[in-house]
């Protein structure tokens, strides 16, 4: 296993630390994302999801069923090539740490995460000829962005307040389509939650749910996600 530790150190540009986290945060959503071949609704939602995220595509893993994930700038993305977390440990200092058992995965996500060029771009849609109904980018990203809004703004948060993630470790485990159901997973302190984003709900409190949390500060997340 390979295991590098990078700080990313702001204190002269405290500005961007919020944008390098959200920035971050993306990738590792990206990073993550599939779905079962063998689920046509899944299958087809994947892949137009993934048609409106800038230099990325889809590709085919065969594991005992075959899942759909992620190729990103040319980094193909498995829920076992690469994993990464982030500590903000002061307002403007964050330390990402990535591990996987190929040392070139971590050295492609390193620059990925660092390298201007590389921010994750989504919700693109593809411009239309004249006199074609132009498309809308699909509504998950826009509770994708609240989602990592609210993660941004937990992490700079004093960390006398209990939902702050000052110090706190946070990682990306897994996001999964099920249907038009993103099921995202994630780590606080190693505690698992899982997120359920679905915007085609009827009801708008029922677009974002927690279906399972073992960290409280899971449920500020989601407050402010439904402000």
């Amino acid at each position: 296993m390979v295991i590098e530790e990078v700080r990313y150190d702001f204190e002269k540009s405290p500005k961007y630390a919020d944008d390098f986290v959200r920035d971050l945060l993306r990738l590792m959503i990206i990073s993550k994302m599939n779905a079962a071949v063998r689920n046509s609704a899944s299958r087809i939602y994947f892949l137009d999801l993934i048609s409106q995220i800038e230099g990325c595509e889809a590709y085919v893993v065969k594991y005992g069923q075959p899942l759909l994930y992620t190729k990103y700038r040319g980094m193909e993305f498995t829920d076992q090539n690469v994993t990464s977390q982030f500590v903000r440990s002061k307002d403007h200092v964050i330390d990402v740490k990535m591990e996987s058992v190929f040392g070139e995965y971590v050295q492609r996500f390193d620059r990925l995460t660092s390298m201007t060029n590389s921010k994750v771009k989504w919700g693109i849609v593809a411009p239309v000829d004249k006199g074609e109904e132009k498309k809308q980018s699909d509504p998950l990203f826009v509770l994708l962005n609240l989602f990592v809004d609210a993660v941004s703004r937990l992490t700079s948060l004093d960390s006398s307040n209990p939902d702050s993630l000052i110090n706190r470790r946070f990682g990306i485990k897994n996001a999964s389509f099920v249907r038009k159901s993103l099921h995202l997973e994630f780590l606080i302190d190693g505690q698992l939650n899982i997120l359920e984003l679905n915007p085609a709900k009827k009801r708008k409190d029922d677009s974002t749910k927690l279906i399972f949390n073992k960290s409280e500060i899971a449920k500020a997340i989601v407050a402010l996600m439904k402000q």
